[in-house]
């Protein structure tokens, strides 16, 4: 080091200095020290403003002590001494305060801490919040720790108090270059336009107060001096005459005078473009949306479509829970080691109350209800994965039945025996005959063996699809960005997500260089792919069903073929046109360029009329395996002679199928019924074929 850092070093107590912690701390361009000129922040509206809202908001997630189980399930720990603690930090504030403080100074300051008290088990008794600006960590003189103390300065000639690095719980905000030992604010960068919002509202009072200037001035018409005791006696009648209740009365004066106004504009003060470029930065620091915490500049440039429950969420996503993350993981470093091993446990947020995030939940719920009714997760899955104690109890799959059994002559039979001569006579199809117990058994033995392919298979054709998919939505891209850059002009941000009648021509020009058919012809032939694949799977099964195991050419021709008309069934012309005009109105409404509009383009053409590729090309796959091993059933079954099948439904029980299902369950059926029956499946469809041979 040289002579300079050297001195900086002995002044700062540390043996090593980097080069960048005695660099000037001005911002770039400007001798102005911006950061001392803010202060510590606490009455910039502008920054309290959204620290406020995060303060608010922050309570609604409930914090939690959970352990891993060896089967990756949790146990929570509702009553763990670290959450009563924090409840009740001290005898003077609750937790309410205590996250609140430390919200502000994690925000602002990059650093928040906690000190820990502790009792004569040396178990910690009590936390207290210290202001950020109060507390800095220390390296030893020796430069051998890291950290070896923090110093804390309440003030008021109270000194310096050390405090052991275990004392303290440290909340960091990242890492900050300069000193590694803290964390770096989320509104460094940001420091001058708080400067400009503080600025620019001590301009507009100081205007308010008085003008900032004289309001008028009177002066005489020839000139000359006027004597000191004449000037105040006029200035206080002027006062006395021509304010308050008496403004605007004529003035009349006894000598030439002249009366000039002198004042500022209104107008002039109107600071609102440079205040909200404060606004807009001070949130997208915090990663809070400035319409939700009520700014001017937020509510201006909401775009259309975008609703106050989705930015809340965006909010909750991108403001409320990392900080929330970075909270538990220092409480899992700094505290609830202090509690032993018996204790041992991991902080987690509980979400499920929060009102912003409800719908996420929703949606969970639904995707776990398929999940586990699908019987491909366990039902110990789903409790855990909403958040609700798990038990031995619910380790269990709820595989569905392929068909239901009852006891002969109850009323449940009798009930939906006269629900399937309903549904039946709709359908125009003779229910009289039904196949017998030891005939249901041999198709079932069948069905389950099918059954157990379908997942496997569905998985395959899932990740052909997805690839499909994705190399469909990077051919668009790279065909669409030449013609956006040539043809597109993007309007303001914030215009309507509006069709415009420019946007026939640019989708026709993108579609015809993309080139469909090709892709027609691509994408058909991975269906067929996918049937014959399915076939020979089925084939496998069919000795269960006393069928040969061989598959017939001719049998294959027609099973393939039958893919080829599915894959035609999905419109990728009409999927993909419409894919493209709602991404270019959306990014017309983002106001977006070519190159972010070319990358959008990609993500609709891949989706397609879903929301993501990956639920486009999940769902394809389970309807159309499931579509093809009934085809692969029925063929593979005429082409050995079998002319009925037996219909197997009805797999969720009474209360859960429909009526209609679980009376076809058992049915006997012509093969040509088979045929309909199998095309009009819907996509979540639950019906399943055996061939059947006769009850000799």
């Amino acid at each position: 080091m040289n002579k300079l850092q050297q001195f900086a070093a002995k002044a700062l107590g540390i043996k090593y200095l980097p080069q960048t912690m005695i660099e000037n701390r001005l911002l770039r361009r400007t001798r102005i020290d911006y950061r001392k000129e803010v202060g510590d922040l606490i009455d910039s509206s502008v920054v309290t403003a959204p620290v406020h809202w995060v303060q608010r908001s922050f309570p609604e997630a409930v914090l939690t002590v959970r352990r891993q189980k060896p089967d990756g399930s949790y146990d929570y720990m509702p009553n763990h001494p670290a959450l009563a603690l924090i409840q009740r930090p001290n005898p003077h504030y609750g937790d309410l305060a205590l996250w609140a403080g430390t919200v502000f100074s994690y925000l602002t300051a990059g650093n928040a801490y906690w000190i820990k008290l502790r009792k004569g088990t040396h178990l910690p008794g009590q936390l207290w919040y210290v202001p950020h600006w109060t507390m800095t960590p220390k390296d030893s003189d020796d430069g051998s720790a890291f950290i070896s103390h923090y110093e804390y300065r309440p003030g008021a000639g109270m000194g310096v108090i050390r405090y052991a690095p275990e004392d303290i719980v440290h909340f960091r905000h990242g890492i900050d270059p300069r000193n590694p030992r803290l964390g770096l604010s989320p509104l460094d960068g940001v420091i001058r336009e708080i400067f400009m919002d503080l600025e620019s509202s001590n301009f507009v009072a100081s205007l308010l107060k008085n003008s900032g200037v004289p309001g008028m001035v009177v002066s005489p018409k020839t000139g000359g001096t006027v004597p000191a005791e004449d000037v105040a006696a006029t200035k206080a009648w002027l006062r006395q005459a021509f304010t308050g209740d008496r403004r605007g009365e004529p003035l009349v004066m006894g000598a030439p005078t002249d009366v000039v106004p002198y004042g500022f504009n209104p107008q002039q003060m109107n600071m609102s473009d440079a205040r909200d470029i404060a606004e807009e930065r001070v949130c997208a620091a915090l990663g809070i949306p400035a319409a939700i915490v009520g700014f001017g500049a937020g509510l201006q440039s909401t775009k259309v479509g975008a609703t106050m429950e989705e930015l809340r969420k965006l909010a909750w996503q991108n403001g409320v829970m990392p900080v929330a993350r970075v909270f538990a993981d220092e409480l899992d470093r700094s505290l609830i080691p202090d509690f032993g091993e018996r204790h041992a446990g991991r902080s987690h947020w509980d979400t499920s109350e929060v009102q912003a995030l409800q719908d996420d939940r929703a949606k969970a719920a639904t995707t776990w209800n398929t999940m586990i009714n699908g019987g491909w997760a366990e039902v110990a899955e789903g409790r855990e994965g909403m958040g609700l104690e798990v038990d031995d109890s619910h380790r269990v799959f709820l595989r569905p039945a392929m068909a239901l059994e009852v006891p002969s002559g109850s009323k449940g039979v009798a009930h939906w025996a006269e629900k399937a001569l309903e549904w039946f006579s709709r359908q125009g199809v003779d229910v009289k005959a039904r196949a017998g117990r030891q005939q249901r058994d041999a198709g079932r033995a069948f069905v389950i063996a099918v059954q157990r392919q379908e997942e496997p298979l569905a998985k395959a054709m899932n990740g052909r699809l997805k690839r499909f998919f994705a190399d469909l939505g990077r051919m668009a891209k790279a065909e669409a960005l030449p013609i956006l850059k040539d043809n597109y002009l993007p309007p303001p941000k914030g215009a309507p997500a509006v069709e415009e009648k420019s946007d026939d021509l640019l989708v026709q020009m993108i579609l015809e260089r993309l080139g469909l058919d090709v892709h027609r012809t691509t994408f058909s032939g991975l269906f067929e792919a996918h049937f014959m694949d399915v076939a020979k799977a089925v084939s496998e099964a069919s000795g269960l069903a006393g069928i040969s195991g061989s598959l017939p050419d001719p049998v294959a021709r027609t099973i393939a073929a039958a893919g080829g008309r599915r894959a035609g069934l999905i419109d990728i012309g009409k999927q993909s046109r419409s894919a493209l005009f709602d991404a270019i109105a959306l990014g017309r409404s983002e106001g977006e360029g070519a190159q972010a509009l070319a990358n959008r383009i990609a993500q609709h053409i891949e989706a397609g009329p879903w929301t993501t590729i990956e639920q486009r090309a999940l769902t394809i796959a389970r309807t159309e395996t499931k579509y093809a091993q009934n085809v692969s059933t029925i063929e593979r079954a005429k082409a050995a002679g079998v002319a009925q099948f037996i219909v197997f439904d009805g797999r969720f029980g009474p209360g859960r199928s429909k009526p209609d299902h679980i009376a076809r369950d058992g049915s006997i059926v012509t093969a040509q019924e088979a045929d309909r029956m199998a095309a009009a499946e819907h996509p979540n469809g639950t019906l399943s074929f055996a061939p059947y041979f006769g009850e000799d």
